[in-house]
């Protein structure tokens, strides 16, 4: 989360305070939020690979201030005006310096640009099926963004009207939809697999192929920690006692995922009553201000006759 003593402006920079050592290049369902599951403290206290932070959209949705949303945005922009260098590196360092490691969207739609500020960084692309990976998006991320039904369209209208964190959230998904290139997820099969192999290819080729690896989830522990240099983790046994290769995660299936929509929805339909019961209660009291001031007109008035 970005400090609030840095302007959302990017008018200052926010000094890096630790090194970029990896950027995945990763589609939404192709597995990402189970690759990050052992990297980040947040999620284990004990980081399997031993990243400080792994950046995902998960952390930009539950963002309580809102500000790496605005700043995304911002980034958004600057990519889909075509003149990314306006989001400059001291940017970057700002959004991320925090982070060891991104993943998901938004983070990887800038891969390619990423990989070139952080040389240093290894590239790991998350590859999936490209059907597979557009069944899994059509019953998930584009239901939810683009067929909601009438009870969650009445929500999102009432919390745009009354929370301006809904409205960032609006601009947001919009800027993502530009750099996608606003096709229609569901009578666009094409254009969308087009636009996801497309975006990998632009990272593949601004990295040489010693510094990147093609793997995806089912390839387990050992060729992704032989690629990053660091030891597949292990667990230890409850029946034997004996340390074996850590299992590798499966999570944030179909069902995990509309969970989570459930519970952002609630969040922003909360908040949303929040700012209206705010609103009532400064009503009700400059309309109890406003009454005793007429009230004393009145009064006022009766003694001077």
């Amino acid at each position: 989360m970005l400090p609030k003593r840095y302007p959302i402006d990017g008018s200052e920079g926010y000094p890096r305070t630790t090194p970029m050592k990896l950027i995945v290049c990763g589609f939404p369902r192709t597995g990402t939020m189970s690759t990050m599951t052992p990297l980040p403290p947040s999620l284990h206290l004990n980081p399997m690979l031993g990243f400080n932070r792994t950046h995902h959209m998960i952390h930009v949705v539950m963002d309580p201030e809102g500000c790496e949303m605005a700043e995304w945005t911002r980034a958004l922009d600057a990519k889909n005006r075509g003149d990314s260098g306006s989001f400059t590196k001291r940017d970057w360092d700002r959004l991320l310096g925090d982070c060891q490691a991104c993943i998901d969207y938004p983070s990887a739609l800038f891969a390619a640009d990423l990989a070139q500020l952080y040389p240093d960084a290894k590239v790991v692309m998350v590859n999936r099926d490209p059907d597979k990976w557009y069944e899994s998006v059509s019953e998930t991320v584009a239901a939810i963004h683009t067929r909601p039904g009438l009870v969650r369209k009445a929500q999102r209208l009432w919390c745009w009207l009354l929370s301006a964190r809904t409205r960032e959230g609006a601009a947001f998904w919009r800027a993502i939809g530009v750099a996608e290139g606003n096709y229609n997820h569901f009578t666009e099969k094409d254009k969308a697999i087009a636009f996801m192999l497309r975006t990998y290819d632009e990272c593949r080729a601004v990295v040489d192929e010693h510094r990147r690896i093609e793997w995806s989830v089912q390839d387990g522990w050992e060729p992704l920690c032989r690629h990053l240099g660091v030891d597949v983790p292990l667990v230890q046994d409850p029946v034997t006692g004996n340390m074996v290769t850590a299992p590798f995660p499966r999570i944030n299936d179909r069902a995990m995922f509309q969970q989570n929509v459930e519970r952002g929805a609630a969040r922003m339909l909360a908040e949303a009553n929040e700012v209206l019961f705010g609103l009532l209660g400064r009503g009700a009291v400059l309309g109890a201000v406003g009454y005793g001031a007429w009230t004393l007109w009145k009064m006022a008035a009766a003694a001077r006759r």
